[in-house]
């Protein structure tokens, strides 16, 4: 007896560790600490040894099961949606895979027994089999799935769900006409091939949403910089308008003093010094991601009523790419805008923004107002809510720099680029 329960303590560790390889297939390394790692873990081992020493009917094994990836998956970088969907077909391969080892078992007689499954001494070859059929699973999807994650629309989770749960349906009617029928093990194979060509149609269809997402970033920059490039002739025209008439105002200022109309001459300078100032950028750093950009959120800020605050220090920015950079200071400066409108009065929307280079490292600090109980979205593109964070850390990662983010009083975003190197 007590051979037998460490024999099932032992398959526990095995699923634990297939597990951690199969989310680290679909999702990459976990990143969470190993305190919370470890919990996790923990209480997945529980119930799987529970579910293993213990002949529960399908429907609660197969909730077990799932609860058990679902719990490992919160240790991995990734949406809920996602990772249910994951649990999911963790559960349907698992089935495949003890169906197809108690047909193997089955068919080349690998017990001396008959196959019944309320004995342990059935179910623990049957558990070791599957067990290596599942690693099996796990390294060809390794083969092509490219750990990416991305906000689809509800309905493809709902879809996506549905065909999942319906799996395990004809999986489970399959199960109870094997002893009857031998064909269920190629049915069992076609079911596998359908869930791993969801997973790799889910995984496009990610891929496909991350290129919607960024051509309409890039065009939102080519908007931006098209814009920059009109403003700046305009700004050179009215510059070049104001220089042009600069003699006739010194000429009509010069009057009203010898006039003794001092308030006329100082009203005048004043409107012409407005004039002046409204002819050009209010952030001219020569890159035009950082003035565009920057600029844009000025007027914009000035519609919404918002107090903007900026101080820019910046060096040579070529071995950032214009792209990742667009990307990044977009994000932050669209975040800022849309929390910060959402303040009841103009007295408490503020927006503070510096942005400088330091030690081959580019700084971006950004922080603003907002209301963390207010619901309210605003954005054209639901579909795109709440994607700026993922690209902006994406984007870090890849330079090896660093993001932090944090919302208490006021929301502070602050993000760290190396300029020393190329992405």
């Amino acid at each position: 007896m007590k051979i037998t329960l460490l024999f099932f303590l032992g398959m526990t560790l095995i699923q634990l560790v297939l597990l951690n390889r199969y989310f680290f297939a679909l999702l990459g390394s976990s990143q969470q600490n190993k305190l919370h790692t470890t919990f996790h873990y923990l209480l997945s081992g529980i119930i799987i040894y529970l579910s293993s020493i213990s002949f529960f009917p399908v429907v609660v094994t197969g909730s077990l099961s799932m609860s058990s990836a679902f719990i490992i998956s919160w240790c991995y970088p990734a949406r809920v949606e996602s990772k249910l969907i994951y649990s999911i077909v963790y559960v349907i391969l698992g089935f495949i895979a003890e169906t197809l080892s108690y047909g193997l078992i089955s068919q080349f007689h690998l017990t001396s027994d008959a196959i019944d499954l309320s004995k342990e001494q059935t179910r623990l070859p049957i558990l070791l089999l599957s067990s290596l059929i599942f690693f099996l699973f796990i390294v060809f999807i390794k083969l092509f799935k490219r750990q990416r994650d991305h906000k689809l629309n509800t309905w493809y989770y709902l879809i996506l769900a549905v065909i999942n749960i319906v799996s395990l349906f004809i999986l489970h009617t399959l199960f109870f006409y094997a002893q009857e029928n031998n064909m269920y093990i190629y049915s069992a194979i076609a079911v596998l091939l359908i869930n791993v060509t969801i997973i790799y149609l889910f995984d496009e269809l990610i891929e496909s949403f991350q290129m919607k997402d960024e051509l309409q970033r890039l065009h939102k920059q080519t908007d931006y910089q098209n814009t920059s490039y009109q403003k700046i002739s305009n700004s050179f025209q009215m510059t070049k308008r104001i220089i042009h008439d600069t003699n006739k105002h010194f000429i009509y200022i010069r009057a009203c003093i010898q006039a003794g109309e001092r308030e006329k001459a100082l009203g005048h300078i004043s409107k012409t010094l407005q004039a002046m100032k409204n002819s050009y950028f209010a952030i001219a750093t020569g890159n035009l991601v950082i003035d565009s950009l920057l600029n844009n959120a000025i007027n914009i800020s000035n519609e919404k009523n918002i107090q903007i605050t900026h101080h820019i220090c910046i060096e040579n920015l070529d071995m950032i790419d214009p792209f990742d950079l667009c990307i990044v200071i977009g994000n932050i400066l669209d975040n800022a805008v849309e929390a910060a409108q959402l303040l009841p009065t103009p007295a408490e929307r503020f927006i503070l923004i510096r942005i400088f280079t330091q030690y081959q490292m580019l700084t971006i600090y950004t922080e603003n107002s907002y209301t963390p109980c207010n619901k309210r979205r605003i954005k054209k593109n639901n579909e795109l809510h709440g994607v700026g964070l993922l690209n902006i850390r994406q984007i870090t990662e890849r330079y090896g720099g660093h993001l932090t983010v944090t919302a208490r009083e006021t929301f502070k975003t602050i993000v760290v680029l190396p300029i020393n190197r190329g992405a």
